[in-house]
C-alpha cells in the first residue's frame, strides 16, 4: 500500500476517522465557547491600555455608590446622588464652555402603567455640547443609568456599575469632545417603575436626544449582554465594541415576558428614541439580594466590559451621521465575542424567500440529472431509520425534561450544566443506538454513500419546513430569534449537494468480483451484535491483511449488492467536508444559544417563571447541537457511547437527589410587612408576607423565623398561592414583631400603639368629597416620600396639587380606570393633595379604600420583622423585596 492510500484510508469514511473529527469538533466547539461565556472578562493593567478612561476611579466611584442599599425612599439614596453630583461638578471646572450640568428638582411626571403614577424626580444630567457647527441640529446621544438600588442590596451590578461607566464615560467625553451633543442621565428611581427616565421625558434637554444607550443590570457580574435594540441601525453601532456580546433572542425574550424585568430602555423607546439596551444578566439568583456587592464581583472585570462596550458605543452612535438609519428590526448574534453579526429582519425575510425557492430547486435539479446518469442509487430501504431515530431520542429527549421538571423541579438553579450534560447524552445515545442498530441489522443496499445523502434529503426536508415557518413569524410576528434555523437549512443544503455530486462517482460491486473485473478471493467478513465488533472494523482489517490500490471503502455481504466509491481517492474527503458543512456552524450557533438560554433562564424560576418551560428551551438546544450528527452517528465508535452512558447515570442520579439550592446559587425570598393602623385589640396589626417557591418556602424558610414558628403553633399561618404579584410563587403570612420606621422624637413618648412601636399618626389623612364624581384626599407619611392611594372602585383620573395637568403620551389611563395611585415626593414628609375623578354615569353612595404609605430603608432596629428573616433564615436563602416599600401601612377612607 503506497503512503496516498494509507492517508486516504486514514481518512476514510470508517469508525476511527470518524470519531476523531467528531470528537475535536465537538470538543472545540463546546470548550471554545464555555470558556467565552463563564471567563471574565480581560482587564487592561496598564493605564495606556484603557482607552482614555481611568478604571481605577471608576472602581472608587462604585465603591462609594454601593456602601448601603439605596433605594429612591431613604436617605442613603440622598448621600449617593450627592456624590455623584459632587462628582460631576469637579468634571466640569474649567469646561463650562461646553459641559452643562442640570440638577433638576422640577421634572415631574404623571402616567399610567396598571396604575396611575405621580413621580417627583430629582436626576443629576450633564449636556457635553457637539463639536460640529450642526451639532444642534443632529440629533443628540442620550447615555442612560440609575443610581438608585433596590432596598435589600447594595447594587453593584444593578445598578452601580452603569452608574460609574456613565461617570467615566463623562470624564473622557469631557476630555474629548464629541461631535454631536451627549446627554448623560444619571436617574433616580428606576427600581420604583422606571421613574427616573420618565421624570427626563418631561425635561427639556429630552427633546434634543434621538439615539440613546441605556446601562442596566439584571443579574451579577459577568459580561454585559445587548439586551435589546430599537432598529438595525443603532445595532450596527455595537458592532464598535471590540467583545461584543449578544442576541436578538433576548429582545425576544423580553416581548413574550420570559424575562420579567424592566428597563429604562423601555420608557425611551417608546417615546420615539431608538437605543441600546446594555445590561449584566448572569447569577440572576443573586440579583436584587445582598449578594449584588461589590466583593461578588470578583475583581474588575465586569466593570471595565460594560466601561468598553459603553464608550465603543457611544463613540459609535456619536460617529453616526443620523439615527434613523436603518430604521427597520434587526436580527443581531456574536460569534464567540469576537464581532456581531446584524442584519435587518427585511433583508432576513428575503433571504429566507430566496432559499426556500432555490434549495428545493437545486436539490430536485441534481436528482433528475443522477437520475438520467443512472447514478441514484437508492433503494426502498433506510428511508425510516432517520425520522424513527429523531423521533424517539427527542421524545427521550423531552421526556427526561419533563421527569426534572416534575420530580427535582429546580436543580437547574444551580446545576444547570449537569441537566444540559444529561439532556445531551440522552438524545445522542438513543439517536446513536437506533441508528448503528439498523445500520448492523440491514445495511444500506445504496451503501454509505447513498444512505447519508438519504438522511441529508430528510434533514433537509426537515429544516426547509422550519424556514417557512420562520419566515412567517418574522414578517408577521417580527421575531427573529429563529434566526438558527436559516444556517441549519443552509448547511443542510451544502451537505445533501455534496452528498448527492458524490454518487456521479459510486459504481454497482459484486460480492466476489473487483470494481475492474479483477477476480480474488475475499472471505465474507464476520457480523457480531451492533455494538460489537463492526463492520468498519473489519473491513479496516482485511484490506491491512491483503491492500490493494482498488479497495473498497466500504464491506460488501455475500447476499446483496453494494455500491462503492469508483476512486479510492475521492471518498476521503467527501465525507468530512459534508460533517463540517452541516455541523460546523450550525453547533456553534446551537451552543451559544444553548449557554445563553441556560445562563439566563435557569434562576427564574424563583421569579415564578414555568419550569416545565425552562426544561423545555434546554431540551430542544439539546436536540439542535446533536442533531447534525446524525449522518455520521452510527459510524462513531461504540466506546464513546458506553462512556456516555456511564455519565448519564452519574447525572441523572445527581440530578434527581441532589439539593437545587446552596450559597452560591440562593434561593430568592420576598419580603413585605403591611401594617393596619385601624386594627383594633383582637386582630393582627402586623402582617409579614413571604413569597418564595411552595414547599421550601413553607418547610424550611417560615418554620425557621421565630415568628413564622411561633404562627405555626397559634394556627395563625396562612399560604397559599400568590395573586397579582410574583404569578406561580407561593405566599405565607403571619403576625410579625411591628416595625419602627420612624424616627422616635420628645413627642412620641407615650404614643406607642399599644406595647409596639408603630405611632399612630404614621399617616395622617383627609378624605373629603367634592362633587358626585369627585373628590380630595390628603395624605402624609411620617419619614417617607412615598405613599399610595387605594381604591375599591375604579377611577378614571387624578391630579396631584402641583404637578403636571397631562399624562405622559403613551401612559394614558385605561378606560376602565385603575385603582391605585402611587405618589412619590423628592423631598420628605411631603402632604399629597390629590383630586380624584370616578365615571358620573356610576353612582356611587360612597367612595372607599385605603390611604397609605411606604418605607424602603433597612436600618437597625427599623424593621424587626426583616431582621429576623435575615437573621434565622437558612443559609441557602437570599432575602428580597416584593413590593416597592419593605413596610406598608395603611388607614382605610370613606367619601
Amino acid at each position: 500500500m503506497t503512503f496516498v492510500q494509507r492517508v486516504v484510508d486514514f481518512f476514510s469514511f470508517s469508525t476511527r476517522p470518524v470519531t476523531v473529527l467528531t470528537l475535536a469538533t465537538y470538543a472545540v466547539i463546546l470548550i471554545a465557547s464555555i470558556w467565552i461565556h463563564e471567563g471574565n472578562p480581560h482587564v487592561p493593567q496598564k493605564p495606556s491600555k484603557q482607552l482614555g478612561l481611568d478604571l481605577d476611579a471608576a472602581w472608587n466611584d462604585l465603591q462609594h455608590i454601593t456602601t448601603f442599599p439605596h433605594p429612591y425612599n431613604s436617605h442613603a439614596n440622598d448621600v449617593v446622588r450627592a456624590y455623584i453630583l459632587g462628582r460631576v461638578k469637579a468634571m466640569g471646572k474649567r469646561r463650562e464652555s461646553f459641559f452643562h450640568i442640570s440638577d433638576d428638582h422640577i421634572s415631574n411626571g404623571t402616567y399610567a402603567a396598571g396604575q396611575l403614577i405621580y413621580f417627583e424626580g430629582n436626576n443629576v444630567l450633564v449636556k457635553i455640547d457637539g463639536s460640529d457647527d450642526d451639532a444642534d441640529q443632529k440629533g443628540g446621544v442620550l447615555v442612560s443609568a440609575h443610581f438608585d438600588s433596590v432596598s435589600t442590596a447594595p447594587g453593584a451590578t444593578d445598578n452601580g456599575m452603569g452608574a460609574a461607566t456613565t461617570l467615566s464615560l463623562i470624564d473622557y467625553f469631557a476630555k474629548n469632545q464629541p461631535r454631536r451633543n451627549i446627554i448623560f442621565n444619571l436617574n433616580n428611581g428606576e427600581e420604583d417603575w422606571l421613574n427616573g427616565a420618565h421624570a427626563f421625558l418631561e425635561h427639556p434637554w429630552a427633546s434634543l436626544v434621538s439615539v440613546f444607550l441605556n446601562l442596566e443590570g439584571a443579574g451579577n457580574g459577568g459580561r454585559p449582554l445587548l439586551f435589546r435594540t430599537s432598529s438595525t441601525g443603532v445595532t450596527k453601532a455595537f458592532r464598535a465594541v471590540r467583545s461584543p456580546h449578544g442576541t436578538v433572542l433576548s429582545a425576544d425574550a423580553f416581548k413574550r415576558r420570559v424575562i420579567r424585568s424592566g428597563t429604562d430602555f423601555e420608557v425611551y423607546n417608546k417615546a420615539g428614541m431608538k437605543g441600546l439596551d446594555l445590561a449584566f444578566y448572569r447569577n440572576r439568583a443573586r440579583y436584587h439580594t445582598k449578594y449584588d456587592s461589590v466583593p461578588a464581583l470578583e475583581g474588575k472585570g465586569s466593570l471595565w466590559a460594560m466601561m468598553s462596550a459603553g464608550l465603543r458605543a457611544t463613540q459609535a452612535l456619536d460617529a453616526a451621521n443620523d439615527g434613523s438609519e436603518g430604521g427597520g428590526q434587526p436580527v443581531y448574534f456574536d460569534l464567540f465575542g469576537a464581532t456581531m453579526v446584524v442584519l435587518e429582519q427585511n433583508t432576513m425575510f428575503i433571504l429566507n424567500v430566496v432559499a426556500l425557492a432555490v434549495g428545493p430547486a437545486v436539490v430536485a435539479a441534481l436528482l433528475v440529472f443522477l437520475r438520467q446518469k443512472r447514478k441514484l442509487v437508492w433503494s426502498t430501504e433506510g428511508w425510516i431509520r432517520f425520522p424513527l431515530a429523531s423521533i424517539v431520542a427527542a421524545a427521550s429527549t423531552i421526556g427526561l425534561a419533563n421527569l426534572y421538571s416534575k420530580f427535582s423541579t429546580y436543580i437547574v438553579y444551580s446545576s444547570s450544566y449537569s441537566v444540559l450534560a444529561s439532556l445531551l447524552i440522552t438524545f445522542y445515545l438513543v439517536l446513536y443506538a437506533i441508528l448503528r442498530t439498523l445500520n448492523w441489522y440491514r445495511p444500506p443496499s445504496g451503501g454509505q454513500p447513498a444512505q447519508r445523502a438519504i438522511v441529508f434529503l430528510q434533514t433537509y426536508f426537515f429544516w426547509w419546513s422550519l424556514l417557512i415557518f420562520d419566515t412567517v413569524v418574522l414578517k408577521v410576528l417580527q421575531v427573529g430569534g429563529l434566526y438558527f434555523i436559516a444556517f441549519y437549512h443552509a448547511g443542510t443544503l451544502a451537505a445533501l449537494v455534496i452528498s448527492l455530486l458524490e454518487m456521479l462517482w459510486v459504481v454497482k460491486g459484486e460480492s466476489a468480483t473487483s470494481i475492474n473485473g479483477d477476480e480474488h478471493a475475499e472471505e465474507e467478513p464476520r457480523r457480531s451484535g451492533p455494538f460489537g465488533d463492526d463492520e468498519d472494523e473489519i473491513q479496516e482489517e482485511a484490506e491491512a491483511s491483503e491492500p490493494t490500490e482498488r479497495s473498497s471503502l466500504l464491506p460488501k455481504h455475500a447476499d446483496r449488492d453494494e455500491w462503492v466509491i469508483e476512486d479510492h481517492r475521492l471518498a476521503t474527503p467527501l465525507w468530512g467536508i459534508e460533517f463540517l458543512l452541516a455541523a460546523g456552524f450550525p453547533i456553534i450557533l446551537a451552543t451559544q444559544i444553548a449557554l445563553l438560554l441556560l445562563t439566563s433562564t435557569s434562576q427564574t424560576l424563583s421569579d415564578g417563571n414555568n419550569p416545565l418551560s425552562v426544561y423545555l428551551m434546554i431540551a430542544i438546544s439539546s436536540v439542535l447541537i446533536i442533531l447534525p450528527l446524525a449522518p455520521f452517528i452510527h459510524k462513531i465508535h461504540r466506546i464513546f457511547s458506553l462512556v456516555l452512558v456511564f455519565i448519564l447515570i452519574i447525572t441523572v442520579a445527581y440530578n434527581m437527589l441532589a439539593f437545587p439550592f446552596s450559597m452560591s446559587s440562593p434561593l430568592k425570598v420576598y419580603f413585605q410587612q403591611t401594617v393596619n393602623l385601624d386594627a383594633n385589640a383582637t386582630e393582627p396589626h402586623s402582617l409579614v408576607e413571604l413569597v418564595a417557591v411552595q414547599g421550601y418556602l413553607d418547610r424550611y424558610v417560615v418554620p425557621s423565623t421565630p415568628s413564622g414558628q411561633d404562627a405555626i403553633n397559634k394556627g395563625q399561618l396562612t399560604c397559599g398561592p400568590t395573586v397579582g404579584k410574583r404569578v406561580g410563587l407561593w405566599s405565607c403570612r403571619y403576625p410579625g414583631p411591628p416595625p419602627n420606621v420612624a424616627p422616635i422624637s420628645a413627642n412620641d413618648i407615650g404614643t406607642e400603639f399599644g406595647s409596639s412601636a408603630v405611632k399612630p399618626d404614621l399617616i395622617t389623612f383627609n378624605a373629603t368629597r367634592l362633587t358626585a364624581n369627585t373628590g380630595k384626599i390628603t395624605v402624609k407619611g411620617r419619614n417617607t416620600r412615598s405613599c399610595r392611594l387605594y381604591f375599591d372602585d375604579p377611577i378614571k383620573a387624578a391630579h396631584v396639587k402641583g404637578g403636571n395637568d397631562r399624562v405622559q403620551p403613551g401612559y394614558v389611563v385605561p378606560e376602565d380606570g385603575v385603582k391605585e395611585v402611587r405618589l412619590w415626593s423628592r423631598t420628605w414628609d411631603k402632604e399629597f393633595e390629590v383630586l380624584v375623578e370616578w365615571d358620573g354615569k356610576v353612582k356611587k353612595q360612597k367612595v372607599t379604600g385605603r390611604v397609605a404609605c411606604e418605607w424602603a430603608e433597612m436600618r437597625e432596629g427599623r424593621i424587626p420583622a426583616l431582621e429576623e428573616v435575615l437573621g434565622f433564615s437558612p443559609m441557602w436563602t437570599a432575602v428580597t423585596k416584593l413590593e416597592d416599600g419593605l413596610v406598608e401601612a395603611y388607614k382605610k377612607f370613606e367619601m
